[in-house]
């Protein structure tokens, strides 16, 4: 594999993931590349092919089995990642098999995969672009209406979304009534207090 993320590199992942996932989870990752270079273009213009390629990525083991999270998190010595809610397992697991069954190094990639279910602290702005992207991309924010809005906000200020993408992720475990990750308030509470600067 090419070290740097390049036009070759992209075509590459976009021949290989639409045989790993649904037709349906590839057209959100397609949703999400374009929404995440739309975002970077903006807020991380040096980061473009990487938020694109990110996007292509980012759900790579979404589909996958309980097993085969846990025999690959097992295989890795990664003790971490399945102590986390079996929801953000995918995250995890997919930077993992992108590295290692693809090849892929890029390590900005890499994390900005690893952090879009979760995301944690001290993130980088691709980072915070896909996780974002990963929000404005899903089927549940196209279908508000509030849609078009939420979209311009993120092109004026890029932690508009990841707020929203925090509300709404910790009112859909509350509905659920399960478990609100640390990571998630403690996204609510950076993003928040970005807004209030």
């Amino acid at each position: 594999m090419l070290p740097n993320t390049t036009p070759e590199q992209i075509k590459y992942f976009t021949d290989i993931v639409p045989n790993e996932i649904t037709k349906t989870r590839w057209e959100h990752s397609l949703r999400v590349a374009e929404i995440a270079e739309e975002l970077a273009n903006i807020h991380s213009p040096n980061e473009t092919k990487e938020a694109y390629l990110a996007g292509v990525v980012h759900d790579i083991t979404k589909q996958k089995t309980k097993e085969f999270h846990l025999e690959l998190f097992a295989k890795l010595g990664d003790s971490e990642s399945p102590k986390l809610p079996e929801a953000a397992w995918h995250s995890r697991s997919a930077a993992h098999y992108l590295e290692t069954e693809y090849g892929l190094k890029t390590r900005s990639v890499l994390d900005a995969v690893k952090h879009h279910t979760l995301g944690g602290d001290d993130l980088n702005l691709l980072d915070y672009i896909l996780y974002a992207a990963d929000f404005l991309g899903s089927e549940f924010a196209e279908r508000q209406k509030e849609y078009s809005e939420w979209r311009s906000k993120a092109k004026e200020n890029l932690y508009s979304a990841v707020l929203n993408k925090a509300v709404h992720t910790m009112q859909d475990l509350l509905y659920h009534k399960r478990e609100i990750h640390k990571r998630t308030i403690s996204m609510y509470h950076f993003a928040l207090g970005k807004l209030s600067n």
